[in-house]
């Protein structure tokens, strides 16, 4: 079904099942995702060495890095996907403790990666685009470095389990 909202809204509303898309810069919801289909998805890119892009797309998201963590979590794919100044619009600030597959390590307008588990209590397996010239990739991080550095664990508000 299709709603268009007075012209000089310039605001169209999409719906469609459970899920409702506002476009224009306007907050979207989207349905709830497991942390097993966020992994299933982050894997996608990694196998298909997705190169790094701030203007191309796979799927409708940036090959960036909030690009490819927007995508993991199936959240909009406005604008190619949320960037590290809003990410906080859809996830929440959580405790290293309550770190789990699926969240994020974000530093706000500067990188977001996905966190794939515990290695031991520093280091942990990342899933993330970093930098033009590479590939999305798994690799280790460090959570020390992240932390002191300016990072911060996240949870995106429709993970569920």
């Amino acid at each position: 079904m299709f709603i268009q909202i007075p012209f000089f809204l310039f605001l169209f509303v999409f719906v469609s099942s459970s899920n409702i898309y506002t476009v224009s810069n306007v907050t979207v919801t989207s349905s709830s995702i497991t942390r097993d289909q966020i992994m299933q998805r982050a894997q996608v890119w990694v196998d298909e060495k997705v190169p790094y892009s701030q203007t191309a797309t796979t799927d409708g998201y940036r090959q960036d890095c909030s690009g490819y963590v927007s995508y993991c979590w199936a959240s909009s794919t406005s604008g190619g996907g949320h960037v590290t100044s809003n990410m906080q619009e859809i996830c929440t600030k959580i405790a290293k403790g309550d770190l789990k597959k699926g969240d994020a390590i974000l530093k706000p307008s500067q990188h977001v990666l996905l966190f794939g588990g515990w290695i031991d209590s520093d280091a942990f397996y990342e899933y993330a685009e970093h930098q033009s010239g590479d590939v999305c990739r798994k690799s280790t991080g460090s959570y020390n470095y992240f932390a002191t550095n300016g990072y911060f664990p996240c949870r995106y508000n429709l993970v569920t389990g």
